[in-house]
């Protein structure tokens, strides 16, 4: 048996966030969603004021602007991936692959 996985892309009109599809030989056997919950400012505002400058700049360079909303963004999309791909991992160690 093959497994793998895909994560793609969600739009944004579902919530945007991520889609994961978990594959044994090829075939789809299971997944989920992993939506990006709606930016709250108050939480964007404090995980700014605790990054240091560099952690600043990155995620301006990952959002590809200068606002700090879209680079809260940012983090909490590649949050949501991240979260996909540990149940992906989990799925996969549970097959022994």
């Amino acid at each position: 048996m093959q497994y793998s996985y895909e994560i793609t892309p969600r739009p944004a009109e579902l919530g945007g966030g991520w889609r994961l599809r978990l594959l044994e030989d090829g075939e789809e056997v299971g997944g989920g969603v992993f939506p990006v919950a709606p930016a709250d400012p108050r939480q964007g505002m404090a995980w700014w004021n605790a990054m240091a400058e560099a952690e600043r700049g990155y995620w301006l360079g990952v959002a590809g602007s200068a606002r700090p909303a879209d680079a809260y963004d940012a983090f909490l999309q590649a949050e949501a991936h991240t979260d996909a791909e540990g149940e992906a991992y989990a799925w996969l160690d549970s097959r022994g692959a």
